[in-house]
């Protein structure tokens, strides 16, 4: 990129929707409830003159936002139940007839697995398309939260999909202002009696990626991968993740989240938030949290957006507050130097 033509500043965005079943009922109300947070970023956009975006924009969602769209179809049937296992194992029997063919190629060794595989498909596309258009029509860079996804078999960037197996991981997608996926990164460290129940399977270190921007190297971590250690004594696989990103020079790093449980201030410091201020090259974090409750999941944590200054301080640039409407912080900050 000419030097003349390299932006001074980037925008920043952490989307904070509030989860509802009714979101997932079909493709379209999900595609439109993201476009209207999408909207909610455009109207908040620095403008030249001409009614132009003045500077790129990065705009994050959050974790699992994309997990419930295995729920497309059987809002109906699930609405009643009151956690989610009931809810998958509601749509496993009236998707019986997939879920047997699923078995008898890939046998995977839970009926968890196995749907995720059946359905994988069905919520590719739909993030996919969703969040690819989002990419193109608004002038975003988009890192879309997260699936619940297995191998693609299929070689491509676009909506198609074929599942390889029947290994599932927490997947995350970036796109490109042209609506191109230019990069894919997986959950490596599952969060203990939590994703370990909905069996999911660790990414690598190395499925962690970086994307060069015009405002700066960007990498994704999924949740618990920005956490500078375990949680528990009982893994001795865990990975710091941050560090990683840190040592490969990325200088902005994308955090799609979603807390559940109970929320305590104390994990902050056991975050993003608490391990900026020892890396050397990442300085901005966006942190994008889902919020509300669905089935027997609940969702408090905060979104924020962080600075790493020129002093080694972190900065909270934006953070969301307890609310019960959606929320999408905003921050216009320097890009970061080649």
């Amino acid at each position: 990129m000419d030097e003349a033509r390299l932006p001074t500043h980037v925008e920043l965005f952490a989307l904070q929707p509030r989860i509802s079943l009714e979101d997932y009922a079909s493709a379209s109300a999900f595609t439109a409830r993201h476009r209207a947070l999408a909207e909610q970023v455009d109207r908040l956009r620095t403008r030249d003159e001409a009614g132009r975006p003045r500077h790129p924009a990065l705009a994050v969602w959050p974790e699992w936002v994309g997990a419930p769209l295995e729920l497309l179809g059987h809002v109906q049937r699930v609405h009643r139940h009151t956690t989610v296992r009931g809810a998958l194992r509601r749509v496993a029997r009236a998707e019986w007839w997939d879920v047997w063919r699923t078995w008898k190629e890939f046998h995977p060794p839970t009926m968890v697995e196995c749907l995720h595989a059946t359905l994988a498909s069905r919520v590719h596309r739909v993030m996919h398309e969703t969040f690819s258009a989002i990419a193109r029509d608004f002038g975003l860079w988009v890192v879309a939260g997260s699936a619940f996804l297995p191998d693609n078999r299929l070689l491509t960037q676009g909506p198609e999909f074929e599942p390889r197996g029947a290994r599932i991981f927490n997947t995350s997608h970036t796109f490109s202002p042209e609506g191109v996926r230019v990069a894919t990164a997986r959950k490596v460290n599952l969060l203990p009696s939590s994703e370990d129940t909905l069996r999911l399977s660790p990414g690598r270190p190395e499925d962690l990626t970086l994307v060069a921007t015009p405002f700066g190297r960007l990498g994704t971590l999924l949740g618990y991968d920005g956490a500078a250690r375990p949680r528990t004594s009982k893994e001795p696989w865990f990975v710091p993740c941050a560090q990683y990103l840190d040592a490969w020079r990325a200088q902005v790093v994308a955090h799609p989240s979603a807390h559940p449980g109970a929320w305590d201030e104390r994990s902050l410091d056991e975050g993003l938030l608490g391990q900026l201020p020892a890396l050397r090259h990442v300085r901005y974090t966006v942190t994008a949290q889902l919020s509300g409750e669905l089935f027997d999941q609940r969702f408090e944590a905060p979104s924020l957006i962080v600075e790493r200054t020129s002093e080694g301080a972190t900065r909270v640039l934006a953070r969301a507050e307890p609310s019960r409407a959606d929320e999408v912080l905003h921050a216009l900050v320097p890009a970061c130097p080649a």
